[in-house]
């Protein structure tokens, strides 16, 4: 038996689901571990939705779909899922954190920086001595995400705008545009790809190591006061 496809997604009262959408989901259930190390399990139910044309989860009381969605704590871990007959299906941490992801650009405005690195500060003079597995997803105009990967720290780019206009999509580029990307750097509308591109940098590169000791921040364009 293997994994149903599922995705993280919230609805408008910001309350986050795993939701399945080709699949019945009768009787399942999900496993999670929240933050404090307790466990918790939540039933599927069907919901009205809207999927896209990519195969995304949009909630909506007047939602032609009707979708199957357990309710998961916003800060808590997946990890399995469960069938009616008690088989428990392990969820690929990786792939829990590629959805995580996507799920966290979901939606969201052109500046938005999601930066990946290391969970605690390291002293500038160190930094030259030690590898950092580092990632960042930079969110562009007209649902555009640009990804780099490095093995150092990677500052926050100061854009004029955030126009795509000539940008080459879905190819990596290795011309060292940018001095603190070491592994290169993608544009793509694909918001799995771009997630995925960060995920397997840092498992391949760093391995469970590296997750564990891997941090995340999120950085928000600026309003300027009075602009509608």
């Amino acid at each position: 038996m293997t994994l149903p496809r599922w995705q993280f997604a919230s609805d408008d009262l910001l309350t986050r689901y795993v939701v399945v959408t080709d699949e019945d989901m009768s009787d399942w259930s999900i496993h999670t571990h929240h933050v404090d190390a307790t466990s918790d399990m939540s039933p599927f139910t069907q919901h009205p939705a809207v999927v896209d044309d990519t195969g995304r989860v949009f909630f909506h009381d007047d939602g032609p779909t009707q979708v199957w969605a357990a309710e998961i704590d916003a800060a808590a871990l997946l990890i399995s899922l469960e069938t009616p007959t008690g088989v428990l299906l392990e969820v690929d941490q990786w792939d829990a954190m590629t959805a995580w992801l996507v799920e966290s650009m979901q939606d969201e405005p052109a500046g938005l920086v999601i930066d990946l690195g290391p969970n605690t500060d390291i002293p500038d003079d160190e930094l030259d001595d030690i590898e950092l597995i580092t990632a960042q997803l930079h969110r562009l105009d007209d649902g555009v995400v640009m990804v780099r990967r490095s093995r150092r720290i990677l500052h926050t780019l100061r854009f004029a705008d955030h126009s795509v206009q000539r940008l080459v999509l879905d190819r990596w580029h290795h011309d060292g545009h940018f001095d603190d990307c070491t592994d290169g750097y993608l544009f793509s509308r694909d918001l799995a790809l771009a997630a995925g591109a960060c995920v397997a940098w840092v498992r391949d590169a760093g391995g469970v190591e590296a997750a564990d000791r891997l941090g995340c921040s999120f950085d928000f364009a600026d309003e300027l006061p009075g602009q509608a």
